[in-house]
């Protein structure tokens, strides 16, 4: 590199650090604690389990729901909004195992430490209180906070910011080269003059075509109506959301203490449905156990 664009890459560089520097100083602090939670059948040890990580799946997803974080703040007491830590909760799950890891972030360790503590007390006992006894939720791995903080990190932000001030420095630096103009290309004088040119006779008119009348365009069919009558619950392994949609709406209402908590699982269903909207088997056991009292009384009814 020259040293006249060496100059402005130096430049570039310094004002990156710079402008990374206060960004981390900017920055508040960010620890995190996980843990993990099994899913296990009764009267078996752990293992791989097709249907234990389908549960594992779906009890993932009930896990980071506000029928968890609502607990968990009143125990805490803590001043926010069960949207707000959900931001700050992580819950993943592995393909083929039964089970969920949960991740938490806070300001500092103990924080972390504890709100994972709390947050995976309340996610196995109401598990299990819904869902018990036949494969119920345990803490595998208790919480432990990370001794690295996940947010700022400087020595990251500073090399990414020299790297960039040093490619923007660098990029001005560097001259552009214009194009040179092309020469203009010099017309020969005739020899003689030109012989004249016969005049073209204009074109007659086209005549219009009468075109096709065009095929009459088919309509879509319309959507089948609603069935008449009550609702019948279908078999394990038909269910899918709209019939829990249904059934949410014909008997819910015979359940208002329990609106809040029917429609957080049926969010949740929605999420983790098939294309057809077709619910897995492990969240059927859960749909059947958790709207019950519903299937009951519109079995009566039907």
């Amino acid at each position: 590199m020259r040293r006249n664009g060496r100059l402005p890459a130096l430049a570039g560089t310094a004002a990156g650090v710079a402008a990374a520097t206060v960004l981390t100083l900017l920055q508040s602090s960010t620890y995190r604690a996980d843990a993990s939670i099994a899913l296990i059948r009764q009267g078996q040890p752990p293992g791989d389990d097709p249907a234990l990580a389908q549960a594992a799946e779906a009890a993932a997803e009930l896990f980071h729901s506000r029928a968890v974080a609502d607990p968990a703040i009143a125990n805490l007491r803590l001043e926010e909004s069960a949207e707000e830590l959900l931001e700050r909760v992580s819950v993943e799950t592995t393909a083929g195992s039964s089970l969920v890891r949960v991740e938490v972030d806070a300001p500092s360790p103990e924080d972390a430490r504890r709100a994972a503590q709390e947050v995976v007390e309340v996610a196995t006992v109401l598990y299990n209180d819904r869902f018990g006894p036949a494969v119920s939720a345990s803490i595998w791995e208790t919480p432990r906070a990370q001794a690295d903080r996940v947010a700022p990190r400087p020595a990251r932000n500073l090399a990414l910011g020299a790297l960039l001030g040093a490619l923007i420095g660098w990029g001005l630096a560097v001259p552009r080269r214009r194009p040179a103009p092309r020469p203009l290309a010099t017309v020969p004088a005739p020899e003689s003059d030109p012989e004249p040119v016969a005049l073209l006779e204009p074109d007659p008119e086209p005549v219009a075509l009468l075109e096709p009348d065009p095929e009459p365009v088919a309509l879509p069919e319309p959507h089948p109506q609603q069935p008449a009558g009550p609702f019948v619950p279908p078999r394990l392994g038909e269910w899918t959301v709209h019939d829990v949609e249904r059934l949410l709406v014909e008997e819910g209402p015979a359940f208002p203490d329990r609106a809040e908590e029917l429609r957080v699982y049926l969010d949740s269903f929605r999420d983790v449905a098939g294309p057809d909207g077709r619910l897995p088997s492990g969240v059927e056991g859960v749909m059947e156990d958790v709207f019950a009292d519903l299937i009951e009384r519109a079995r009566r009814a039907g």
